[in-house]
């Protein structure tokens, strides 16, 4: 038989959540355990026979000291009780102090406990209706909220032990990570936050604890009470983010054009490019030294949607809600300024946070070298796509910085279709050949060893004799990679083709 949450005993945790002991001073041992009676004992006598499951308020001769307080406090451990409560005139830091060695739950008010017991008794015996007064003080919460971490926090305030993240297909865009984690003793909620006929579909998840503190269809039917006003703070949220993007577009489009245009001095040297003092009401500080970032896609399919850009913002923005995300050509640029050019500290925090959500976007990421003033940041901005480029070798998440790539960013971008195109018609019994990868895996690490077999079998991991009869095998079907006048075009044909079937699942047909 299944019972349903609201016939269930409530919890110390859930009428925590509502008053009169909304306003209390809670020191909750175990916030899961079920309270089936209030007791207003009076008498010492009287907390004797109470029994486990009770919730005790303290009053008269019961209540008259820190010495009373202790002597309840040790019976109630002894009867196994819920909890105590007992007014603030009474209780004190010692009281507090010995709760917490016994792990008995103490709760301290300002109300009269003849008042508080009255109405624990009526949410004790009614549980149903304590819920429902609960959810009802959560939607007063809720529809205080303008933004979407603000639900969030509010969801995860009200369900202390139980993770709630909004999540975006596999990206955490606010609230706990931990909502996602495998754990044991647990059962995953989710709620879904927008039609499944929408693009940027989301869902809450709630990881709820078995035994936890609240039941799993309780913490459901308080996700569903959060939906509505997520989804009107996500809207709010998507319009406000979508006004600010157009902003920092058609800003940064102006400062490009500023960088390219001629200018000189009346000695004719190049003039500074004076830094618009319109970008200070967007926070930038392009008049420092910037470094740029660009993110790109690992497999660029054109320009990202809107949808794709909002999310990746709400990412890269984490903490850092000044910091731009500009949206150019198939990927997205930012930047950081400082008045220091070797303080990429803050930058490398963010690129460290940002690295799950790049792997769930599968993103790699480019960085280039700090420059002042605006020339500096769009020379910046080129050196970091560069590097971005360069960093599709090492997989999503992958972070490349300008200072380490040089000269061999230019392989970054080969046309790597084109040229397998090239390497079908030029080489055909190679490409023909079942062990053409390996071949030319083979004659690639050879190239870049500059002909060194010993430090090519050592990359590969094979011993110098297999080098040789690859080698020989290569030479026989036509890779000749020894000739000096075909050796530049066939490194850079070995190159192509090793990208290009590491991009892929198995090599091309």
């Amino acid at each position: 038989m299944t019972i349903r949450s609201s016939t269930l005993p409530i919890t110390l945790g859930e009428l925590a959540r509502i008053r009169p002991l909304a306003d209390a001073e809670l020191h909750l041992a175990d916030p899961a355990r079920g309270v089936q009676q209030v007791v207003l004992a009076e008498t010492f006598d009287r907390l004797r026979h109470c029994g486990p499951h009770v919730l005790v308020v303290l009053h008269d001769e019961a209540a008259t000291g820190g010495w009373s307080l202790a002597a309840a406090l040790h019976l109630a451990w002894e009867r196994n009780l819920s909890a105590v409560v007992v007014s603030r005139a009474v209780a004190g830091s010692s009281s507090t102090a010995l709760a917490e060695r016994l792990a008995m739950s103490l709760i301290v008010i300002d109300d009269d406990p003849v008042d508080v017991a009255l109405r624990l008794a009526g949410q004790v015996s009614a549980p149903a209706a304590a819920r429902a007064q609960r959810q009802a003080r959560l939607a007063e919460l809720l529809a205080d909220q303008t933004g979407i971490r603000g639900v969030l926090g509010v969801l995860n305030r009200e369900l202390q032990g139980v993770p709630v993240a909004l999540v975006v297909g596999d990206v955490v865009t606010a609230g706990q990570a931990a909502a996602l984690q495998d754990r044991p003793q647990t059962i995953r909620i989710e709620v879904e936050v927008h039609p499944d006929a929408e693009r940027s579909a989301g869902r809450l998840v709630a990881a709820v604890p078995v035994p936890g503190p609240a039941a799993v269809d309780q913490v459901e039917s308080l996700l569903r009470l959060a939906r509505p006003a997520l989804q009107a703070a996500w809207a709010s949220g998507r319009l406000d983010a979508a006004a600010r993007a157009s902003h920092e577009q058609a800003a940064f489009g102006l400062l490009r054009r500023l960088a390219g245009e001629p200018r000189a001095d009346l000695a004719g040297e190049p003039a500074p490019i004076e830094v618009p003092s319109w970008t200070g009401e967007l926070g930038w500080q392009v008049g420092r030294f910037n470094r740029a970032v660009w993110l790109a896609p690992m497999r660029p399919a054109g320009e990202p949607s809107a949808d794709v850009t909002y999310l990746i913002r709400a990412s890269w923005q984490r903490g850092h809600g000044t910091w731009p995300l500009i949206a150019e050509g198939d990927g997205w640029i930012s930047w950081h300024s400082d008045t220091d050019p070797d303080e990429a500290g803050p930058l490398r925090r963010t690129l460290a946070t940002f690295r799950d959500s790049a792997i769930a976007h599968q993103l790699v990421i480019g960085v280039g070298r700090a420059h002042h003033g605006v020339a500096g940041l769009m020379r910046s901005a080129a050196e970091a796509r560069l590097a971005a480029h360069a960093a599709r070798e090492s997989g999503p998440g992958a972070v490349q910085w300008f200072d380490q790539v040089g000269a061999a960013a230019a392989l970054a971008w080969l046309p790597t279709a084109e040229i397998a195109q090239v390497a079908e018609l030029t080489l055909t019994e190679l490409m023909g050949a079942r062990d053409r990868a390996v071949l030319v895996q083979t004659v690639l690490a050879v190239l870049d060893a500059g002909g060194s077999l010993s430090q090519a079998s050592r990359q590969l991991g094979v011993h110098r004799n297999t080098v040789l009869a690859r080698l020989a095998r290569a030479r026989q079907l036509g890779l000749t990679y020894d000739e000096p006048g075909q050796r530049l075009a066939l490194h850079v044909l070995c190159y192509a083709l090793t990208a290009l079937w590491n991009e892929s699942p198995s090599p091309i047909p």
